[in-house]
């Protein structure tokens, strides 16, 4: 067991996985909420035992989903797992939500880190998303409006998106959240809300990264509202669906110099938003 969890961190103290990271807490109105108080926590990718890590780690949950067919591609890897002692958030339709980065390859959210190659300022750590790529929200309504027993299985419908700032840049690419407002007609319920973070690319065969969680809502509001545009998890997407497999021009990690990119050009998986 040893030798298995020194060659984990080893795997993930290399550059590519410090790029690594976990949306595990919730903003109401711009309110930091606690980490996994109503982001359904997730599993490693790995077999370790958790109690076998450094205190406080969480790195062995940030492995990323790297396959649209994957199971795990709802609700992020063995989600479920943990709903029985996640909280339900009320939000208002209408209101700001946004989801943080908890945890990276550094470490977790103010976290105090020494090594000024990694934090210059020597103050709190704040997590980010490494990977520049599109950034999705979308929404599911359980069945019954019981989330307990809900697992993602029904219709989802988006209702946010970022994508590109401009050729060379994506909105979300090292930053520290991702925030949207809900559409204020979305009928009342309780729904399971989804961020959905990708890394696209031009590989074959395809290798993607998805980073993705899920919170759990109750959405309170005069609704009014008749969500269109539906997606399934998994289900809808393919790999080599456009948005995932991309040109090479629109991937900003590759050795592609900055003026040939075409990110402007990039075109997202899966339905429009739905607007309210």
């Amino acid at each position: 067991m040893k030798t298995l969890v020194a060659g984990l961190l080893g795997s993930l103290l290399v550059p590519g996985a410090l790029g690594h990271s976990a949306f595990g807490i919730l903003l109401v109105n711009g309110t930091q909420t606690p980490e996994w108080k109503y982001v359904l926590d997730v599993a490693s990718a790995y077999h370790v035992n958790a109690e076998s890590m450094l205190p406080n780690s969480q790195f062995y949950k940030l492995a990323p989903i790297t396959s649209p067919l994957d199971p795990n591609i709802t609700c992020g890897r063995n989600a479920f797992v943990s709903a029985p002692k996640t909280s339900t958030a009320d939000i208002l339709a209408g209101s700001e939500v946004g989801f943080r980065v908890s945890v990276d390859g550094h470490g977790n959210l103010d976290q105090i880190i020494t090594e000024t190659h990694i934090n210059p300022s020597g103050g709190p750590w704040k997590p980010y998303a490494w990977h520049g790529g599109p950034t999705m929200v979308y929404l599911s309504r359980a069945l019954n409006d019981d989330l307990s027993s809900y697992r993602g299985e029904g219709d989802w419908f988006k209702i946010a998106y970022k994508g590109p700032v401009n050729n060379t840049h994506w909105n979300v690419g090292r930053e520290h959240e991702f925030s949207f407002t809900v559409p204020r007609t979305t009928p009342p319920g309780k729904y399971l809300m989804r961020i959905e973070h990708i890394m696209p690319t031009s590989e074959h065969p395809p290798y993607q990264q998805f980073y993705v969680n899920c919170a759990l809502v109750n959405v309170i509001g005069p609704g009014g509202g008749t969500p269109v545009g539906f997606a399934r998890f998994p289900g809808t997407y393919k790999p080599n669906d456009p948005g995932l497999q991309v040109p090479r021009n629109q991937v900003v990690d590759y050795d592609v110099a900055p003026s040939e990119l075409r990110l402007l050009e990039y075109k997202p998986p899966g339905p429009p938003v739905w607007q309210g």
